[in-house]
């Protein structure tokens, strides 16, 4: 009996010093967080303060509700604190012109905070693949803390509609960018940022009017999804849809020269 008393004395020990150690290091991660501010006080609140490290979001919404804007303002806005950062364009809507015009006003070397971009056009999502597995030598040689990929589901949304390629294939090859995604986002504590291609949802007087392309995949690796839509005018939504830690809500908020904004009346 004793020697039971004993052991479990010295588990119970073991359990505090073990529960201390996490509690320390859970404390000392929140410090360590990199947030990325997005320029509107209220789009930030919706997400906790700001994008932040160690997490991938899923961005989707219709055209022209401001995906590829947010992409570029946060290329930007990564400069201020001497980041770098890599982007991925399926799409081809990289618009060095923009990323200028948002750099200068903010008061920042237009040139230098471009050249803070490294920028690479995808043809395919085999080429994706390759991309991202190079992407571990060039975020260990690089101060990169925000990875781009404008869209994530472009090239699976033209594959799994081909006859020529099988819809096992575009799957497979699509799950395993998931998968690195989601590994590298964890492994080197980047904020990740991924728009999405969305198809109608047929559901009557449903709140979000549309859902991303592969909706269901992206779910099995990523919790912080936003939704984006366009009210009128300059007016947009921002749609907090699903999170771990935070509420579900929705603010307005509006584009301009100077890049995601506060909407005022």
């Amino acid at each position: 009996m004793l020697r039971d008393r004993l052991i479990m004395g010295e588990i119970f020990e073991f359990n505090i010093i073990d529960k201390k150690k996490i509690i320390s290091k859970i404390e000392r991660t929140k410090h360590e967080k990199t947030i990325i501010s997005t320029g509107s006080k209220n789009f930030n609140k919706i997400i906790g303060g700001g994008f932040f490290s160690g997490k991938a979001y899923v961005v989707f919404g219709a055209n022209k509700t401001g995906k590829t804007q947010i992409c570029h303002q946060l290329s930007v806005q990564v400069f201020e604190k001497s980041f770098k950062v890599v982007y991925l364009d399926t799409e081809n809507t990289f618009r060095p012109e923009r990323v200028r015009q948002l750099a200068e006003s903010n008061k920042y070397n237009s040139e230098k905070a471009l050249k803070n971009i490294y920028v690479s056009k995808i043809m395919s999502n085999n080429a994706l693949l390759l991309k991202l597995n190079e992407l571990d030598l060039i975020i260990k040689s690089n101060n990169i803390k925000l990875l781009i990929i404008d869209s994530i589901n472009n090239f699976f949304r033209i594959e799994r509609s081909d006859n020529k390629i099988s819809f096992l294939k575009a799957k497979t090859t699509y799950l395993k960018i998931l998968e690195k995604v989601n590994n590298l986002t964890q492994r080197f504590q980047l904020i990740t940022i991924l728009t999405a291609q969305v198809a109608p949802n047929f559901i009557e007087e449903a709140v979000v009017k549309e859902f991303p392309v592969g909706i269901q995949y992206l779910n099995h690796f990523f919790s912080e999804v936003l939704y984006l839509s366009y009210k009128e005018k300059d007016m947009i939504y921002i749609h907090l849809v699903n999170s771990q830690f935070l509420p579900e809500k929705k603010v307005i908020y509006t584009i301009t020269k100077r890049g995601i904004e506060d909407y005022k009346v």
